[in-house]
């Protein structure tokens, strides 16, 4: 019986292997364990400066592990691994940064296991942010394989769980020094002249400014044109206020009922002794109309051949008190002159000044009335001098006294030498 049984399990082996001899053996591999690991971080410098836009660059990479792994006869190996990340997308937020976020969700697709991808976001740094370390929220979601079930010789059922996870990404926002404009006085500045732009503005940054030089720069096609490149005002610790003076001109198109943007900014030393720029604040100036000087008056008529005095009275029409002030008048044919100036002094806006010129004109000159221009030269409170623009004065030329007395004398010639004729006509007869 004993040796019944061990030729019959003997024969069953036998049987077995000529089976396995004459059919194909099917062997694919299974997966026990093993699930996507992801982790991210910031490829270069960490640092963000407030007041600018920053591109940012992320990396995300896999190290998902297979723990176990066997084969199976007659199983098929699944398409898809434990490990990968199936259809990932990362999206960025602020949480409780000050930071703001531009960039909305990145599609990354599938990540395989010892895979890296990098996706850039478009970040921005208010000029309110306070200088510190922070953590940006990463957060991703995905996909991952965890059953495959096999169905048929060539068909597998696949089980899919949708994960999420957050990483934070660690910035530092660097100390900066950043300018409040408090306020802008622009007070001596008048339409065709020169004067002065004065700022207040406070360091409300973060950062002390070391050496700090301030700018300005008009906006487009601007009437504002600044003398100097920029004025130096020494150290600005945080908080501090100081006012800066620009001397500038203005164009005589200019509008005196328009402010005039302008864009500011301060170059200084930073913390770390580097060179650094604060973000451009937006101001404005405007400016007082033209000055403007108009005629009220002129007592001026001289007679043909003879020396006279014309009496001019002129108004300062502007919006700003002149200093120093002359006439002048220009002498053109058929005049000339000696004296051709007159000095009217201080004149407050709406003050009336009168002058005198002595002219001479020309004998034989045609009766009638001329004009002859004239400009005012004067100074403003800063003593820059300027000439205004032309009046025309009106000179009335009138018939010299020996022209008055011709036309009488004729007569009275012809009449006497007519009385004679008739006396000798007379006399003869």
């Amino acid at each position: 019986m004993y040796h019944s049984r061990i030729a019959w399990n003997s024969g069953a082996i036998i049987l077995l292997f000529l089976i396995l001899s004459i059919c194909p053996v099917y062997a694919g591999d299974k997966y026990s364990s093993g699930e996507p690991v992801l982790s991210a971080g910031i490829i270069g410098s960490n640092e963000l400066i407030i007041g600018e836009k920053s591109n940012i660059t992320v990396s995300i990479s896999n190290s998902g592990l297979i723990d176990m792994k066997f084969v199976e006869s007659g199983a098929i190996t699944p398409d898809y691994l434990p490990t990968t990340a199936l259809g990932l997308s990362a999206l960025m937020e602020k949480g409780d940064t000050p930071v703001e976020i531009q960039s909305g969700s990145q599609i990354i697709g599938d990540l395989d296991s010892g895979k890296v991808t990098t996706n850039k976001y478009i970040v921005t740094v208010p000029q309110s942010a306070s200088a510190g370390s922070y953590n940006l929220p990463l957060n991703l979601s995905y996909q991952c394989m965890y059953m495959a079930t096999q169905t048929g010789e060539d068909e597998i059922d696949y089980s899919f769980k949708d994960k999420e996870t957050t990483i934070y990404i660690p910035i530092k926002i660097r100390p900066a020094a950043s300018l409040n404009i408090n306020s802008v006085d622009s007070g001596d500045l008048n339409v065709g002249g020169e004067g002065h732009i004065i700022v207040s503005v406070t360091n409300s940054g973060s950062d002390n400014a070391k050496d700090a030089v301030f700018f300005i720069q008009p906006v487009g096609t601007s009437p504002i044109v600044p003398f100097q490149d920029g004025v130096y005002a020494g150290d600005m610790a945080q908080g501090a206020e100081t006012s800066l003076t620009f001397k500038v001109s203005v164009s005589t198109d200019a509008d005196p009922s328009i402010q005039y943007p302008m864009k500011m900014w301060a170059e200084y030393t930073d913390y770390q002794g580097l060179p650094a720029q604060t973000d451009k604040v937006d101001l404005s100036a405007g400016f007082k109309p033209k000055v403007m000087f108009s005629l009220v008056n002129s007592s001026s008529s001289v007679a043909s051949g003879q020396k006279g005095d014309i009496s001019v009275q002129y108004k300062n029409t502007g919006p700003i008190t002149v200093y120093n002030a002359q006439a002048e008048i220009s002498i053109v044919d058929p005049f000339t002159s000696e004296d051709d100036q007159a000095y009217l002094g201080t004149m407050y806006p709406g003050d009336i000044k009168t002058a005198m010129f002595k002219l001479d004109v020309n004998s034989g000159t045609t009766p009638k009335q001329y004009a002859l221009d004239s400009e005012i030269r004067y100074n403003d409170i800063n003593l820059t001098e300027y000439v205004s623009d032309p009046v025309k004065v009106p000179v009335d030329v009138t018939a010299s006294s020996s022209d008055n007395w011709l036309l009488p004398g004729l007569i009275l010639v012809i009449i006497i030498i007519g009385g004679g004729f008739f006396y000798y006509r007379r006399t003869r007869q």
